[in-house]
């Protein structure tokens, strides 16, 4: 049995027991991040992996590129926004170009997914051929 503390995630009132929650109590709860936020923790880890200033300096270049295009934090993109990047990236730059751009993306998603600090990865099986 439910006691009286159970939340529904959802505005629909399954029985009386249930409580609906505000978009604040529901932020709170699910313990959204920023940018800032996430990329301090990537980038802590990079440093920890020791990976060198140039791989660094790589990501965060390819981050802001994405972020220009499509113009949404990065935490928040869904897989359509992936879909929509690479759609308007092919209009601007190379194949390659791009692939090389979703693997740095796709770097850190993965991170972020391993981490639990998003809860579905934008990036999974996204890739592009020439």
């Amino acid at each position: 049995m439910l006691g009286p503390f159970f939340f529904v995630f959802n505005t629909t009132k399954i029985n009386q027991n249930c409580v609906e929650l505000t978009e604040d109590e529901l932020r709170i709860i699910k313990k959204k991040i920023s940018d800032e936020e996430a990329y301090e923790a990537f980038f802590k880890d990079c440093y920890l992996r020791k990976l060198s200033p140039a791989t660094i300096e790589y990501y965060k270049n390819e981050f802001h590129g994405a972020k220009k295009i499509i113009n949404k934090q990065l935490v928040e993109w869904v897989q359509k926004d992936v879909e929509s990047l690479i759609l308007q990236s092919k209009e601007l730059m190379k194949v390659t170009t791009i692939n090389t751009r979703l693997r740095a993306l796709r770097a850190f998603y993965n991170f972020l997914c391993k981490s639990k600090l998003i809860d579905k990865n934008p990036m999974k099986n996204q890739i592009i051929k020439g």
